[in-house]
């Protein structure tokens, strides 16, 4: 008896042992997220991370970069095979579809929403919610906003005197500059011939993708006038097909080699990263019918759980999501980011003056075109339907069909998938 009394204390001893050696590690969580884009964006989002750990005794978070290209296709293939990220930010659709799919927790269920809604413009958060959906899968994680970007003295040069607000001082503008010699009047980078470079010019001009049903409008009136000035772009202004840009507008507009370039935000990240001195570039609005207001894309990532990750770990990620829309960890981010030639913007406007990189006119612009842009539609199947949209503007841009039919079979393929 005695002998088994000491196997039973030597056995209550080790258990007490096993138990108390992982008790450590068990509280240890790792956070793991996909953060789209570059090696940069991840390193901004490493600083969030790294701010949450320490606000977090026992939590680890790990970022992992991963490519706009295949992104999309990555989350859905780990939300079928359940395993990958606990969180990833991806383009403003993606919540939409991937949600639609199954793959996504409801943040709405998790409290997220009740921090974030109130802090950000309503369309931005509009975009990021399937029309009359009772589920938010994914929240703004930061903004990409298309802009007119231009040197004022190459504008001087050819005789415009202010940047152009509507879309005919557009055309004068432009036409000056190729009058004038300018290499490369007009200059497209971010959306280049597809359905984001036309996205501004429709909107701006009246039309939407959709109505406010998710009727599809792309095809109507509005949408063949703005297809047919997009077009102007290249047929007139000298803009570079895509395939041909060369991904240098900076560079390009600081030696007067372009004259108007349209883009993202990020542009300025970059003048201000490695052109501190350059003072006579700056940004505006994008044009405008008359009638219209001057309505710029708004790009940029949501955020989203992945639906696989079990209760109390999504519980963990949405505390995290949360952090990122406190000032001080928006500011740490920027700190990174102005070092990596990647700064974020965050979905609350105001911390737009957090931006130290940013120069007083570019930031009232910023704040002046976050007031009316507009991000990708919350339509079912619109994120499907995107390569198809492209296809059928460009059937048109550089090829023989007309306006109307190329956007008849743009609206027939955003049908196709509703």
């Amino acid at each position: 008896m005695k002998r088994f009394g000491a196997i039973a204390t030597a056995i209550s001893l080790t258990a007490g042992l096993l138990l108390n050696v992982p008790a450590t590690a068990a509280t240890t969580q790792t956070l793991t997220i996909w953060s789209t884009g570059g090696d940069s964006d991840a390193a901004v989002m490493a600083e969030a991370g790294k701010l949450f750990e320490k606000a977090n005794p026992g939590v680890k978070v790990k970022v992992e970069a991963i490519s706009w290209g295949d992104g999309y296709a990555k989350v859905l293939a780990a939300a079928a095979a359940k395993s990958g990220p606990d969180i990833f930010t991806g383009g403003l659709s993606w919540g939409i579809s991937a949600g639609d799919k199954g793959a996504l927790a409801d943040l709405r269920a998790l409290n997220v929403v009740n921090t974030v809604q109130p802090r950000v413009p309503a369309q931005i958060y509009k975009a990021l919610v399937g029309y009359k959906s009772t589920k938010v899968y994914a929240v703004p994680y930061d903004l990409t906003l298309m802009m007119m970007f231009y040197d004022k003295g190459t504008l001087s040069k050819a005789g415009i005197t202010a940047a152009p607000k509507t879309i005919d001082e557009f055309n004068s503008a432009a036409a000056k500059l190729k009058a004038a010699g300018i290499k490369t009047p007009v200059y497209n980078e971010w959306g280049n011939g597809d359905w984001l470079g036309f996205f501004s010019w429709l909107y701006s001009s009246g039309g939407a993708l959709y109505d406010a049903k998710c009727n599809v409008t792309i095809n109507n009136a509005k949408g063949v006038a703005a297809l047919t000035q997009y077009k102007k772009l290249y047929s007139d202004y000298g803009a570079p097909k895509p395939g041909v840009a060369d991904w240098s507008m900076n560079d390009n507009i600081q030696k007067g080699n372009y004259g108007i370039g349209f883009s993202g935000n990020f542009q300025a990240s970059s003048y201000y990263t490695y052109y501190k001195d350059y003072k006579t570039w700056t940004a505006a609005p994008v044009p405008a019918a008359p009638g219209s207001k001057s309505v710029a894309f708004i790009g940029g990532r949501g955020i989203s759980i992945m639906g696989y990750v079990p209760a109390p770990k999504q519980r963990l990620a949405a505390k995290f999501i949360t952090s990122l829309y406190n000032k001080n960890v928006v500011q740490a981010m920027n700190v990174v980011g102005a070092a990596q030639n990647a700064i974020f913007l965050s979905p609350v406007v105001d911390f737009a003056d957090t931006i130290n990189s940013y120069p007083a006119d570019v930031l009232a612009t910023i704040k002046s075109q976050l007031r009316d842009a507009q991000g990708p539609p919350n339509c079912k199947g619109w994120e499907d339907s995107q390569a198809d949209v492209t296809k059928a503007l460009q059937d048109y841009l550089f090829g023989a069909k007309t306006a109307s039919a190329a956007l008849n079979d743009a609206a027939a393929a955003m049908k196709s998938r509703q």
